[in-house]
């Protein structure tokens, strides 16, 4: 059987009107590939897993906030996907096994190595021992981006969405467990930075890595810009003479009756006119790009659908 992508499963969970968060969890409960999943609800994930990680297979985790329902994936991830309090227990269970059984297709990125399991692996040698001041004690001042005058260097960095992405020579270092580029990378760019670094399959280009996180491409561009300084990844970028040609964008367009709508979604939805990117709507309405997106959502595929053109002829 080919091995279907991991985008094209989480859909089918993004797309569920009656999940309102997942993530992808390793076994020490640690959030990758997040999606909208509350912090109030990690701590009873961690707590569960803590007891039941070795023979974990379907738990259920009742919250404030509706069904949390964790499931074995393979020996190193869990899913974890929050259900609406109104779904019963048995559709929650049976949508969640649904979509693990197509993860189980999919090859998927190793979780980030804790960095105390990876020092175990380097062997002894016979140079004179040292001690190294352990990472809880280092103090948040002391956590700074490795490459001097990174905000200079950042400025000077041109990236356009169809640059292809590829992982550099301090990948491995930058999703280790709390290595000095591990703890820069998430004071920088919080867990998108992670995020944006596990799904990396040096195919897909910066749009196509915004899609798939459902984030706003600007902002994968930001963690992609900080990575190149420090080395984590290597960009293969389209020649300016073709950039300028052609640069796709996704337009969303409702062609649904409003007064169908939530009335909630429907400042959103009457400024779905095909002509500006949902950024660009969220910003015009001074709202969090989220909060667009999960408006439009509940329509995608029915009564609103994303138009794709070039950005540059559509001007």
């Amino acid at each position: 059987m080919n091995q279907l992508e991991l985008e094209r499963v989480l859909t089918k969970l993004k797309f569920d009107e009656s999940v309102t968060g997942y993530a992808l969890i390793t076994n020490d409960g640690q959030p990758f590939l997040s999606f909208s999943l509350p912090d109030e609800v990690v701590p009873q994930i961690k707590g569960t897993l803590k007891i039941h990680a070795a023979d974990l297979k379907l738990v259920n985790i009742m919250t404030s906030q509706g069904s949390v329902i964790l499931s074995r994936v393979d020996s190193q991830w869990v899913l974890a996907v929050l259900f609406s309090p109104e779904l019963t227990l048995g559709t929650a269970l049976s949508r969640a096994k649904s979509v693990v059984e197509l993860l189980e297709n999919v090859t998927l990125p190793p979780p980030p190595v804790p960095v105390d399991l990876e020092e175990e692996l380097v062997p002894e040698t016979d140079a004179p021992a040292f001690h190294e001041q352990p990472i809880e004690h280092i103090e948040e001042s002391s956590i700074t981006p490795i490459a001097d005058d990174t905000s200079t260097s950042m400025e000077a960095i041109e990236l356009t969405h169809g640059c292809t992405v590829f992982r550099g020579e301090k990948y491995k270092e930058a999703v280790t467990l709390d290595t000095d580029l591990n703890l820069a990378l998430k004071k920088a760019h919080s867990n998108l930075g992670v995020d944006v670094l596990l799904v990396l399959d040096e195919k897909m280009t910066i749009y196509q890595i915004a899609g798939s996180l459902v984030k706003p491409a600007e902002r994968v561009v930001d963690v992609i810009k900080w990575c190149l300084v420090e080395k984590i990844v290597t960009v293969d970028c389209p020649d300016a003479e073709e950039t300028s040609q052609k640069e796709i964008v996704e337009l969303p367009l409702f062609e649904g009756k409003i007064d169908k709508a939530k009335k909630e979604h429907r400042q959103i939805l009457e400024l779905c006119d095909g002509t500006r990117t949902l950024q660009e709507i969220s910003t015009e309405l001074g709202i969090l790009y989220f909060e667009a997106l999960q408006s439009i959502l509940p329509y995608r595929g029915k009564t609103l659908r994303m138009v794709r053109t070039d950005k540059k002829s559509g001007e």
